[in-house]
């Protein structure tokens, strides 16, 4: 493990030099990165206005799947619709085979994912209007999206935090099998840790010591003194897990994770890399 830091600080007014070139992307400019066949033109240009300037929620449900990989960057208007419709078919498959369990499989299952489920969804960004209230039809979609995960890769199941990274995508994509497919490609493309598993955690950790070492040396210091406790970085774990969903205001965090998505400039491995913007 080595890393090369070439620049331990900088300057409180540096920034990059195109830091400011770029605006949101609005639908006008949207619109301009797309040929007459819904094709988007230069993928990289389109990576690039992101990452400096980010998104309009009005459009984050159309953006989004590009960047979570449901959508390719070469397709037309009509191929991501048949996919759509393709990808739907597929999902109510996923939602039939969790339905027709036999009662000791549904048993089962409900001991190692639907219970935590059940628990995790009411109290998941309930401050939300599109979470809020009694009875709302979105919870249970929720909670749907996330069962059927679970059977599509039974692997991984359910972990505690997967609610927090579906519900954004839920709220600002409003479909639910469209939802579940861009929380597929999250899981398996994005440059944050794609499972919580306990292994996956402690590499980003191993990471962010190394990188506290380095750069901030005394703090390493003071973590160091602290003993074995201080070292473990108990209090980065919802950081790594949640990709900092929870010490950011709503606005702030979604501009950073699709900052991230766009992979501007360089290409993460998938479980490999602790990033922090």
């Amino acid at each position: 493990m080595q890393f090369s830091i070439r620049r331990p600080t900088l300057p409180s007014a540096e920034t990059h030099p195109e830091e400011r070139l770029y605006r949101r992307l609005d639908v006008s400019s949207w619109l301009r990165h797309l040929n007459n066949s819904g094709q988007v033109l230069e993928e990289y240009k389109l990576r690039k206005a992101i990452f400096f300037g980010g998104i309009d929620p009005s459009i984050r449900g159309e953006v989004w799947p590009f960047l979570l990989h449901y959508y390719s960057y070469e397709s037309a208007s009509e191929e991501r619709e048949a996919w759509r419709l393709q990808k739907r078919v597929e999902y109510q498959e996923i939602q039939q085979r969790r339905l027709s369990m036999s009662p000791e499989q549904h048993s089962e299952f409900w001991r190692k994912v639907q219970f935590t489920v059940d628990k995790d969804v009411v109290r998941t960004d309930r401050s939300n209007m599109f979470f809020r209230g009694e009875n709302n039809p979105n919870v249970e979609i929720m909670r749907r999206i996330l069962l059927n995960y679970a059977v599509f890769n039974p692997d991984m199941g359910y972990c505690q935090g997967m609610s927090d990274l579906v519900a954004p995508l839920l709220t600002e994509i409003q479909d639910e099998s469209d939802t579940f497919w861009c929380f597929v490609g999250l899981m398996e493309n994005t440059i944050f840790i794609s499972s919580p598993r306990d292994e996956d955690m402690e590499r980003q950790l191993m990471y962010l010591r190394e990188l506290l070492r380095l750069m901030l040396p005394r703090f390493h210091q003071h973590l160091t003194r602290l003993g074995e406790d201080g070292l473990q970085l108990l209090f980065c774990h919802r950081w790594v897990l949640l990709c900092f969903k929870r010490e950011f205001p709503d606005a702030e965090a979604l501009r950073m994770w699709e900052a991230c998505w766009a992979h501007y400039q360089v290409q993460h491995k998938q479980d490999d890399v602790f990033s922090v913007y």
